[in-house]
């Protein structure tokens, strides 16, 4: 799997949620100021080269459907995320995700209930 450029992100999630659409219908969710009919074909292409998406014809139309799922791709790129940037370690990682991001008691809350799941599921 490939990191996905940051308009190849938006258009890949797009097709997440609707999850079966043609070119016009991607186009319609796209924020202004809107790509060329063209542009949104080109990203199109490069997805499926990279193996995101497929399509299938429907008359004229093409449409296009996820084949790595929003998940999938989001538990790789944290993965290759940790890798990279933060030799490998979650604890790095984690750590400057708490540090940076303003949580709330609930929020804290949460993640202590998590970790206490996780340790005593060891």
């Amino acid at each position: 799997m490939r990191l996905l450029s940051e308009r190849e992100q938006v258009v890949m999630n797009v097709i997440w949620d609707k999850r079966n659409c043609c070119v016009e219908d991607i186009l319609q969710e796209l924020p202004e100021p809107k790509p060329a009919y063209t542009t949104v074909q080109t990203f199109l292409r490069i997805l499926e080269q990279k193996e995101f998406l497929a399509h299938k014809r429907e008359g004229k139309k093409h449409i296009f459907y996820p084949i790595v799922e929003k998940p999938e791709y989001n538990r790789w790129s944290l993965k290759h995320m940790k890798d990279n940037l933060f030799g490998g370690s979650a604890k790095s990682l984690l750590n400057t995700f708490i540090r940076d991001t303003d949580l709330t008691d609930s929020d804290i809350q949460e993640l202590e209930s998590l970790l206490a799941e996780l340790k005593s599921s060891q």
